[in-house]
């Protein structure tokens, strides 16, 4: 807050500036936009912008911002423009995300609709479909966002029935399958018109029966009678081999409302790309990370303990098993920096860098005073990325039920340290704009993607050594080997 003569400002959570009292110069008109800091005087108050520049409101003498203020950088922090590389067109994994994607700050308005189909129809109820997916959706994006991003769900209940069998609204999906095409939406949005009010929605999504869709798809947009919403998702579109049981899909419509906001699929669309060989003796080991699915593959015995999980049964018994699948689903760092949910003070931008520094920071989970993520420029469109992981959170592992009440959870990270990666935001959606460290471009590492102390990767130019490794903090030393 800060105080001025006859007014005061005060700065938001959601980086608003909200201002009360005297406004006869304009003083107490803020204008829109995300602050970092304001300050306020007789009849004028001044906002520092998140992006560096200043704006001023209030008494016309003095409203002008100064010239020689246009950009901000702290006297012991580099200029953090120096690694936010500019992105594609849609969906990117650089900046700024598009002009027309949903805000990612503050409330925004989702519209759900509930479509099946008549040889496809739902034995349960839209109450119960919303159950396996909305509050888990809210619950992740509230947490990974600090609490920064609230969506707020509008249902219209009851299944609305397409006109033909799904089969109608079959389209290949780019996957090589196919899948439940972005006509579906229209066509929910028609039937709901007449008692659905679509003023101020942000997004709309649709879902279809879980019992015999999964999966989901994002982008695009619908006309309604209330105007056209620019952000869109379908969720359960792709047909099940075998009508079943309804499944969970949060982290699914999680992900595709997250392209709504702008940012990229992190796996490639030619699974080929990643497929593992067979290999001579073990297993082959999938690892994603986030939200996005940054993934990449590892070789190792069987009966690694790190794959362990426990199955409780409901008369108590108990069995080990071991997976092939790790999913660790804490956001990235790079992610959160994109949207706007990792403030400037908690990224350490190393620029020109001569020979050696050494950073701490702390899991991305929970980000303390150490900062959250070091990037380290090293193209105008590309970046080294290190960010700390912790079993906390979404990466202490996956709760599971199956329909016969076993229970257990299944392992999230291979292990705790530091997670390596590089973007390249000239590379579009699904292209891998995102490789870990060692990525050769088929997903298959040396190694667990996840450094432990005294452990170290070279990427390019510069040597990343996990030096020091506390309760939840991670000290990084990075050396650059051919100097600047």
């Amino acid at each position: 807050m800060s105080a001025g003569r006859d007014h005061s400002c005060g700065l938001a959570n959601d980086e608003s500036i909200h201002c009360w009292g005297d406004n006869g110069e304009g003083e107490s008109e803020p204008p829109q936009g995300h602050f970092s800091a304001v300050t306020s005087g007789r009849s004028y108050s001044c906002g520092l912008n998140t992006d560096g520049t200043v704006s001023c409101w209030g008494r016309n003498l003095v409203i002008a911002a100064p010239v020689d203020a246009q950009h901000f950088v702290s006297p012991d922090q580099a200029d953090l423009n120096a690694c936010r590389p500019p992105g594609t067109t849609g969906t990117t994994a650089g900046f700024p995300l598009p002009h027309d994607a949903v805000p990612a700050l503050g409330t925004i308005k989702a519209a759900v609709l509930f479509i099946d189909f008549p040889d496809a129809s739902a034995a349960h109820s839209t109450e119960q479909e919303a159950d396996l997916g909305l509050p888990r959706m809210k619950e992740y994006l509230e947490t990974v966002s600090y609490r920064q991003f609230k969506p707020q769900f509008v249902l219209l209940h009851g299944w609305l029935r397409a006109e033909h069998n799904f089969a109608h609204y079959l389209e290949p999906s780019g996957l090589g399958n196919e899948r439940v095409s972005h006509e579906i939406v229209e066509e929910a949005v028609r039937l709901a018109d007449p008692e659905f009010d679509f003023t101020d929605v942000d997004s709309v999504m649709v879902v279809m029966p879980s019992t015999h869709f999964h999966g989901g798809t994002a982008g695009g947009r619908v006309p309604t009678d209330e105007g056209t919403v620019w952000n869109i998702s379908w969720i359960n579109n792709f047909p099940s081999d075998e009508p079943g049981d309804p499944n969970r899909w949060g982290l699914i419509g999680a992900h595709e409302l997250v392209h709504n906001l702008g940012l990229a699929d992190l796996y490639p669309y030619d699974a080929n790309r990643h497929k593992p060989p067979y290999p001579p003796a073990g297993i082959w080991v999938e690892t994603e990370f986030g939200l996005m699915g940054l993934d990449a593959y590892f070789h190792t015995p069987e009966d690694d303990r790190r794959l362990r999980y426990r199955v409780v049964f409901p008369n108590g018994q108990r069995q080990i098993n071991y997976t092939q699948r790790l999913e660790a689903a804490e956001m990235l760092a790079w992610s959160r920096w994109q949207l706007g949910w990792l403030k400037p003070d908690q990224i350490h931008c190393v620029t020109q860098l001569e020979t050696e520094t050494t950073i701490t920071i702390s899991p991305v989970a929970s980000p303390g005073n150490e900062g959250a993520m070091i990037a380290i420029p090293v193209s105008e469109t590309e970046v080294i990325v290190i960010e700390s992981r912790r079993r906390v959170g979404y990466d202490a592992g996956r709760e599971h039920q199956w329909p016969d009440g076993a229970t257990t959870t299944f392992p999230g990270l291979p292990d705790e340290g530091i997670l390596v990666y590089t973007v390249d935001a000239s590379i579009e959606s699904s292209q891998l704009p995102l490789k870990v460290a060692g990525d050769p471009g088929n997903g298959h590492l040396d190694r667990d993607p996840i450094l432990k102390e005294g452990e170290s990767v070279t990427v390019g130019d510069y040597h990343i050594i996990l030096s020091f490794s506390a309760y939840l903090t991670d000290t990084v030393t990075i050396t650059r080997i051919d100097g600047p």
